[in-house]
């Protein structure tokens, strides 16, 4: 990289940033929402509707849709009145805004997946109450491992991307602002 850093090359690379963001944002929330359906649909047609089940329904459904809207609330994305703002300032708020994105996948969505775990949980109790207490057991262990092997790989590959695409935009942000005098 350059030893100067101009606002010439900073304001692209945060556009280009948040075209990108936008577009997987827009995946991710289909995904979601499809994933969200067609469980609901395969719990609700093979239970019985109990408090346990409902509650289990609820809890999960709750937690995705609040996981989307957090997502698409704080995603990355610089309004019309911070891009008229000066070079200086514009970097100011895309470092507060990238930080807001690391905090989104390190705290909060970590713990709406333990939730949705939680939520899944409680629909499988009334699901497998006719089995025997061992394989029921074995199914909420298999199934909560599943689902965590895939929370896991999913906030991997997330952590990767952010550290490939986020974390030298924020150095150069930070570089840029300590040689305006910021």
């Amino acid at each position: 990289m350059d030893s100067v850093y101009r606002s010439d090359d900073l304001v692209p690379q945060i556009a280009k940033l948040e075209k990108n963001q936008q577009r997987v944002l827009g995946y991710k929330t289909l995904g979601a929402m499809i994933g969200l359906a067609a469980l609901l649909v395969v719990f609700m047609n093979r239970m019985e509707f109990t408090f346990f089940s409902i509650l289990g329904i609820g809890i999960f459904a709750v937690s995705i849709v609040v996981s989307v809207l957090i997502l698409n609330r704080l995603r990355f994305r610089i309004t019309d009145e911070e891009r008229s703002r000066s070079t200086l300032q514009l970097a100011a708020i895309s470092e507060r805004k990238i930080l807001t994105e690391r905090r989104i996948f390190t705290r909060y969505l970590p713990l709406f997946m333990i939730v949705a775990l939680a939520g899944i949980n409680l629909m499988y109790t009334d699901l497998f109450m006719g089995e025997e207490t061992g394989t029921r057991i074995l199914y909420h262990l298999v199934m909560s491992g599943s689902i965590l092997l895939g929370a896991v790989v999913g906030l991997s590959v997330r952590i990767r991307r952010f550290r490939a695409q986020f974390l030298p935009l924020l150095e150069r942000i930070r570089r840029f602002r300590e040689e305006s005098g910021e």
